[in-house]
């Protein structure tokens, strides 16, 4: 097999990468949705991600010549379980042409970052796949990972906009149904004040994040640099792409003291239709959500519900609203009545050090805090 598998170093050449994941994804998950992958926006993905951290230490691709055939991503985290902080690598973007699939290249590109995550001292390797997707299988079937649940993914469509894109994917009377999903119930402000999130909110908003370290079993641990390289980035939406690209911060503050805080970022969208063809919506993103733990089911929900009238009334253009990293407070938007995207998706984890191996005292996870990586 003349196929070389290497890391991706600097200058990326981002069309190449946007070429090939724009093939893979708009032919493979078109009907479910998928991130554009313009060169544009593949640059970006690789400023707010690879290029975090020592993450860029862990980004792979397979080769044909020059020929870019494959990718594989390592995002390099914290995690804590039972007070002990574990390294971890989540991985992301794990693709192969179809014509080149059944000759072990991904399993050559995952061998190698591995290899790579022991050199560096990496614990453990954590994944979502979907189920019944390839990397599903390869993880399970090829390198024992083990799983530690099943989660999904949670969206509520937005007025007019979503229900248009429903209509498109769909039928009518599927958009009929869907109506009863995309209510914003119109609650009391919560107490305090709700406002966007400045630098100087940076250390509050991350002691507040990594305080359910001590309210899950499994918690990513927050920094400081990292947030605010991630808001950085998320901040250049605006800029690099238009309105109603972007992205706000916001912060519910009482008496001086962070009570909640959330990121928004707006990005385009596209799925394909019932005839076969490509639509392009605009979606909400929510991430970095946490509460104080003092805060009430009834103030989490005042605290989203007002985020959400904000978006519909400033941002109409906004067809839903979708969070992936909802397994510390599933209750909230279970109340505010988000609908799953019909897919289901595992945790998936493998110890790579002795200290890794804690992760094998425990048979599944129904709550944690960790970050979901494409």
């Amino acid at each position: 097999m003349d196929i070389e598998i290497r890391k991706l170093k600097e200058p990326y050449h981002y069309s190449q990468v946007a070429h090939l994941l724009k093939e893979i994804y708009y032919k493979e998950y078109g009907e479910e949705g998928t991130l554009i992958w313009d060169d544009k926006y593949t640059e970006f993905y690789f400023d707010a991600n690879v290029n975090k951290g020592i993450s860029k230490n862990f980004a792979f691709g397979a080769f044909k010549g020059k020929k870019l055939i494959g990718t594989l991503f390592g995002h390099w985290d914290l995690i804590e379980i039972e007070n002990e902080q574990l390294e971890m690598l989540h991985l992301g973007l794990m693709t192969v042409k179809p014509e080149y699939r059944g000759q072990g290249i991904a399993k050559e590109m995952l061998n190698q970052l591995i290899e790579q995550a022991r050199k560096r001292k990496i614990d453990s390797i954590i994944a979502f796949p979907q189920k019944n997707r390839y990397g599903d299988k390869l993880l399970k079937d090829h390198f024992d990972f083990k799983n530690y649940g099943k989660t999904k993914h949670y969206l509520k469509l937005m007025g007019d906009e979503g229900l248009k894109a429903v209509r498109a994917q769909y039928n009518i009377v599927a958009a009929k149904i869907a109506t009863l999903f995309s209510h914003i119930p119109n609650l009391e402000d919560p107490e305090g004040v709700l406002r966007l999130g400045k630098s100087e909110d940076l250390e509050k908003a991350v002691a507040l994040i990594n305080s359910y370290s001590q309210r899950v079993p499994l918690a990513t641990i927050y920094t400081k640099e990292g947030f605010q390289h991630t808001i950085r980035e998320f901040d250049s939406l605006k800029d690099r792409f238009g309105a109603p690209w972007g992205h706000q911060w916001f912060i519910l503050e009482r008496d001086s003291e962070l009570y909640a805080t959330v990121c928004c970022r707006v990005e385009k969208i596209v799925y394909t239709t019932k005839q076969d063809l490509f639509e392009e919506i605009y979606a909400a993103l929510f991430t970095s959500l946490a509460f104080h733990e003092t805060m009430d089911l009834d103030e989490k929900k005042q605290f989203l519900s007002y985020i959400l009238r904000k978006i519909r009334a400033e941002l109409p253009e906004v067809s839903c609203t979708q969070i992936t990293t909802h397994q510390h407070e599933t209750k909230v938007f279970k109340k505010l009545r988000f609908v799953d995207d019909r897919n289901s998706y595992y945790l998936y984890m493998k110890p790579l050090s002795k200290r890794g191996e804690i992760l094998n005292q425990y048979i599944k996870f129904k709550e944690y805090y960790l970050e979901y990586y494409r």
